[in-house]
């Protein structure tokens, strides 16, 4: 799927389109940050919950077990000098919605994965939320 992606950048707005794609299918409203300084990247408004903030992270990576594996760290800053590097106990979130290169979309609520610092593998105890 992210093959025709330049950079992981592409690829993450590949990510971030087919995010708004699922959560538009549903009816839902979907909001988009002025600027990506944020901890996430998306705010949904599901009925049954009200307004979420939604991290999306994409993913090409294999763990040796064959399950994919996705970073959750956020880097960013446009300089050496301010480069800012946040692990997953830092953001603040409340959905992750993940996509694989092989289409498989996931959708985690935060406090499912709160304790996870830095990645987090797509093994069976993740299967309820695919979707």
């Amino acid at each position: 799927m992210f093959q025709n992606c330049k950079n992981t950048k592409k690829q993450g707005d590949v990510g971030l389109g087919i995010c708004i794609s699922h959560f538009c299918s549903l009816g839902y409203t979907v909001s988009i940050p002025l600027t990506d300084s944020q901890d996430y990247d998306l705010i949904v408004e599901i009925p049954e919950l009200g307004l979420q903030k939604v991290q999306v992270k994409t993913t090409n990576s294999k763990a040796p077990s064959g399950n994919y594996y996705v970073g959750l760290r956020i880097t960013g800053g446009n300089s050496k000098s301010n480069f800012v590097s946040k692990h997953n106990t830092d953001l603040v979130y409340d959905l992750l919605f993940i996509v694989t290169s092989s289409c498989d979309k996931f959708l985690l609520p935060r406090d499912f994965i709160k304790d996870k610092k830095s990645s987090l593998t797509l093994g069976e105890e993740y299967l309820q939320f695919k979707l």
